[in-house]
């Protein structure tokens, strides 16, 4: 079942390959490759990751959904957005409630006050989009690193994720995250 693409900014491997190919890739955690061959087995076995490619349609309403992120780093978001032509999209800052939510009911949440989040939330950084394409995503991602801002794992909302609670999609995202970091360490 496909449930998220996960990409993770983290990885020096993942941004060169980034620099290098940005056509069709494959995404998962901190790993990405163009060769099936160098995707881990555990992967290739687990369907719960999609291939990203620039040609990708969109899907889900127009939402960038910001896990961990505190308010003090909304001007840079908003700024990089504007800077990629993508303010039109609505941004949502993920709160401890939310994550009982479908996926799909937290990318339709109101706009909200930001002076309400909480500071020093235990989420984990991460961004899911929504109503992008996937060359859309590959921009966004690829212009992360120049905002300055603390790293982050990236996601995008499929049609088989829409229907699961936000928190557990969050869990599996880390936890596949997690597993693909330490085997990138051990590289």
């Amino acid at each position: 079942m496909d449930i998220l693409l996960c990409i993770s900014v983290t990885a020096t491997r993942l941004q060169s390959v980034l620099l290098k190919k940005r056509a069709s890739c494959v995404c998962m955690g901190s790993f990405m490759t163009t060769q099936e061959a160098d995707v881990p087995s555990e992967i290739v076995e687990d369907s719960k990751f999609v291939p990203l490619n620039e040609d990708d349609p969109i899907y889900g309403p127009p939402a960038l959904l910001l896990a961990g992120f505190e308010m003090n780093e909304a001007a840079k978001i908003k700024q990089l957005l504007k800077d990629l032509d993508g303010d039109f999209l609505q941004i949502i800052y993920c709160t401890e409630d939310m994550i009982s939510l479908t996926v799909w009911d937290a990318m339709h949440a109101q706009p909200q006050n930001l002076e309400a989040l909480e500071e020093g939330s235990s989420l984990p950084r991460i961004c899911i989009f929504s109503g992008l394409s996937g060359e859309e995503m590959m921009m966004f991602i690829n212009a992360f690193p120049e905002t300055g801002l603390a790293p982050a794992v990236f996601a995008a909302l499929v049609p088989n994720s829409a229907s699961k609670a936000l928190g557990e999609v969050i869990d599996e995202i880390m936890g596949d995250h997690e597993m693909l970091s330490k085997r990138e360490t051990e590289r």
